[in-house]
């Protein structure tokens, strides 16, 4: 155990030697501040700690919408934009060196010298690496949290769920750098080919993304695809499911099975934070009661279109990807005669 504990605390001394896990802090912290300078007044929004102000007529301190839209931005954009893409690059680019430079004579030759199993050796290095990412999400949902509960209130604990799913989002990526690795000892190559992957999976789910929306959601907010003369048209009713689109969108689902779900885990924080008792993915409970009857079709739409997936489905199917990619790479990491 403490070979192991030693072996974590290295890695993490040495993320925290490179200058850029502290550029990339420091900008996580200055956009998790600029997020809490973000408040509500009687009259609207806040900005800059009140420096500026927004007139809101619905959007005011205290009411449901304040507290929806406030998450929101967490959910849809920070998360998403964010600590979902740009950070976990910047994280990617920090953290490719560590197996490269761990496969160089000397430095694994002191580390297979230790009473430790190859395997394990292999496996607690990998999840060394992997605290770039934790310690950066974590603080960040640490000052939001402070923001929510300053804010609204409301000490929301969910918010911190941003910690396993971000970081399991960066293991997919990474995982596939580290198989490369420990292939090539090339670190420019693993994070072009981690890189390359995460662009294909990426574009399988958008693909997927679209062509269900296409087949469900846009007929359900009235809205007539013509695949034939490549037209579209608005109705005030809802439409039955694109039957064109549809054999397509299945083809696509299935052939996304194997990928890793990078982008469906970023976005399923909005299964697991709440307001006011109902989760980000509940459109429909955020409705003035005004709403009319096309907004509220629309709004269950997008729900359908938010919970197609279940989250085992999500969560299963990257791990298995995981658990496959990794197990390669363990494979070789052990057979291979340093």
């Amino acid at each position: 155990m403490r070979q192991v504990l030693t072996i974590l605390w290295d890695s993490y001394r040495l993320l925290a030697a490179k200058k850029l896990f502290w550029i990339v802090l420091f900008l996580t912290v200055l956009i998790a501040m600029m997020y809490a300078s973000i408040g509500f007044t009687p009259q609207g929004i806040s900005m800059l700690f009140g420096a500026y102000e927004i007139n809101n007529d619905i959007i005011v301190e205290g009411s449901m919408f304040a507290d929806y839209f406030y998450m929101m931005i967490f959910t849809n954009y920070l998360v998403p934009w964010w600590l979902g893409l740009f950070a976990l690059v910047l994280a990617l680019i920090s953290v490719c060196p560590v197996f490269p430079d761990f496969l160089k004579t000397g430095s694994i030759d002191v580390a297979i010298s230790k009473p430790i199993s190859r395997q394990l050796l292999f496996l607690v290095k990998y999840l060394g690496s992997l605290l770039f990412v934790a310690v950066q999400v974590l603080v960040f949902c640490v000052i939001v949290f402070i923001a929510h509960g300053m804010r609204l209130g409301a000490w929301n604990f969910e918010i911190f769920w941003a910690v396993p799913l971000l970081t399991l989002v960066f293991s997919l990526i990474y995982s596939v750098a580290v198989l490369v690795a420990v292939l090539t000892k090339s670190t420019l190559f693993s994070l072009l080919v981690a890189l390359l992957v995460w662009a294909v999976t990426l574009s399988v789910q958008w693909t997927e993304s679209l062509m269900y929306k296409a087949a469900y959601v846009m007929p359900a907010s009235g809205i007539s695809i013509d695949v034939g003369r490549g037209n579209a048209s608005k109705t005030n009713q809802e439409l039955d499911a694109n039957a064109d689109i549809v054999g397509f969108y299945d083809i696509v689902r299935k052939a996304a099975i194997p990928f890793p779900k990078t982008r469906d885990l970023t976005y399923l924080l909005k299964k697991k934070v709440s307001v006011r008792g109902n989760d980000m993915t509940m459109m429909s409970a955020f409705l003035a009661d005004e709403a009319s009857a096309s907004d509220v079709r629309e709004a269950k739409a997008t729900e359908d279109y938010d919970n197609r997936h279940s989250t085992a489905y999500i969560v299963g199917s990257s791990l298995g990807f995981e658990v496959f990619i990794l197990g390669i790479a363990c494979w070789v990491f052990v057979r291979k005669d340093f």
